[in-house]
């Protein structure tokens, strides 16, 4: 039966016509018929993170495993040495085209690929929970298909606010349909920033108060630790955003402690990059240090940090980075050999060449947003507290922060801490709207490229292809010359 509801979605999917990713599966497709069939279809998709040899769902993905994704995101960051990395003929030759498209932030091929990525999953869950309001089923039943699917479709949704909302601006949100009925009438405007956040709150909230309790043979992003976790980044991200509300960063700090209490911060002794990964490829929720820890047999980070172990494949750190590392920083010999190659990942048994590692909702993203939360709301006595006692576990003969400026050490160790790690690096740097200036490639007329403070490319632009040529929605500012 499984097989025969995997073939349904994938006709239903070839149905919407065109790419537009917020159109959804007409009325008159009935493919599903009772729960079972329904909860076997959002398990096929779960599939995808448990068993990465699995075949995929068709019309689904895991949108941060993409067609490079986690490599462009890291090419827009300002922690790679573009001077070293250009000259790396065996890393660059491999991805010179998606590099060079990238150097100026004015990638307009790969904000495609996420866009689709994210929004054809959302028209998923959305289907999911439509299906579900339609058969037979216990509240107790309902509850751990509806909350999987909310869960996952909130943080979708947060992540295209991260990308493709311009920050400070709340009038640009997203266009969201979260009806599976609706296909052509929906109102496929742009929401506001407070109506886009609203709907992911609304959803987080509903699943982290549901009283059933989630299966653990069945749900993976049905978890109460990681529901607080998303909203803590929710509520922190949106902190200073056009949609700012005065008790976000009350509120950040309080889901993150939740997230905490099944997380342990690793100490000085003990303490490695990645304690714990999986020998068996796919996702873990094992691991002490972080709630979620997704291994996989690819290539794509050797593009990132290359491999330490081969010196024709050596990458190394921006200058920026490695000046932010104290000599009693124990992660600094970690990271980083004394050539500043970066060895971040070194203690992955299986070498650079063919692995992902993906590490979501850690204890040390918990402590860092509960410090800025504190620090940000004016509270600097509680964020100085919480974030000595994230530094007394990353330096040795550690005194206390003596610095005078709480808030930018705060950041910085966010810096220290996510360095080379998925998005991370970029989604601070579009909150922070902090620009930089680095070498150009091959661009005799500009020797160098720079990213002002608060310029438009700390957004992506809206796809053309993906959604604009259907939904004339209007550009992120700055962009429309660019995209025409």
């Amino acid at each position: 039966m499984k097989k025969i509801i995997i073939c349904l979605w994938a006709l239903i999917v070839c149905c919407w016509g065109c790419e537009d990713y917020l159109n959804v599966k007409p009325s008159n497709v009935q493919a599903i018929r009772t729960y079972d069939e329904v909860k076997a279809l959002l398990g096929g998709h779960l599939r995808m993170y448990a068993e990465p040899d699995y075949d995929n769902l068709e019309g689904t993905s895991i949108p941060y495993i993409e067609n490079d994704i986690w490599t462009f995101l890291h090419f827009y960051g300002d922690d790679i040495d573009v001077d070293t990395y250009v000259k790396n003929r065996y890393i660059f030759g491999n991805i010179k085209n998606l590099y060079v498209e990238s150097a100026n932030w004015k990638n307009t091929t790969q904000p495609g690929v996420i866009w689709k990525a994210y929004y054809s999953n959302i028209g998923f869950f959305n289907t999911i929970i439509d299906e579900l309001s339609r058969v037979e089923a216990s509240k107790e039943q309902a509850d751990i298909v509806r909350c999987e699917a909310k869960v996952l479709r909130a943080w979708h949704l947060f992540k295209l606010m991260q990308y493709f909302s311009p920050y400070h601006l709340n009038k640009y949100g997203l266009p969201v349909n979260l009806d599976a009925q609706k296909v052509a009438e929906y109102d496929a405007s742009r929401k506001t920033q407070e109506e886009v956040y609203r709907i992911i709150i609304s959803d987080l909230t509903e699943c982290v108060e549901c009283t059933t309790e989630p299966r653990s043979t069945y749900n993976v992003f049905y978890d109460k630790n990681i529901i607080h976790a998303i909203l803590a980044q929710v509520f922190l991200y949106k902190g200073d955003s056009g949609a700012k509300a005065d008790d976000d960063y009350e509120n950040a700090a309080s889901h993150a402690k939740s997230a905490l209490e099944a997380l342990k911060l690793q100490s000085t002794e003990d303490y490695e990059p990645f304690p714990v990964y999986n020998e068996v490829l796919g996702i873990s929720k094992e691991a002490p240090h972080a709630l979620m820890v997704d291994f996989r047999s690819a290539n794509e980070l050797r593009f990132i940090v290359g491999n330490p172990k081969s010196a024709s494949q050596n990458l190394y750190s921006s200058a920026s980075l490695y000046a932010l590392f104290k000599d009693n920083d124990i992660r600094k010999t970690k990271f980083f050999n004394d050539k500043q190659v970066i060895t971040k990942y070194m203690n992955i048994a299986t070498g650079y060449v063919s692995v992902e590692l993906y590490q979501f909702w850690s204890a040390a993203e918990m402590y860092l947003i509960i410090a800025e939360s504190y620090a940000r709301s004016g509270n600097e006595s509680e964020g100085k507290k919480w974030l000595e006692d994230f530094q007394k576990h990353r330096y040795s003969n550690y005194n206390g922060y003596q610095g005078n400026a709480l808030l930018q050490e705060i950041l910085n160790e966010r810096r220290r801490e996510f360095c080379y790690e998925y998005d991370m690096r970029w989604c601070d740097l579009s909150r922070l709207q902090t620009g930089w200036t680095r070498s150009s490639y091959e661009d005799a007329e500009h020797p160098t490229y720079t990213l002002e403070d608060n310029d438009y490319r700390f957004t992506l632009p809206i796809p053309v292809k993906e959604e604009l040529q259907y939904n004339d929605i209007e550009q992120n500012p700055g962009w429309l010359i660019v995209t025409e």
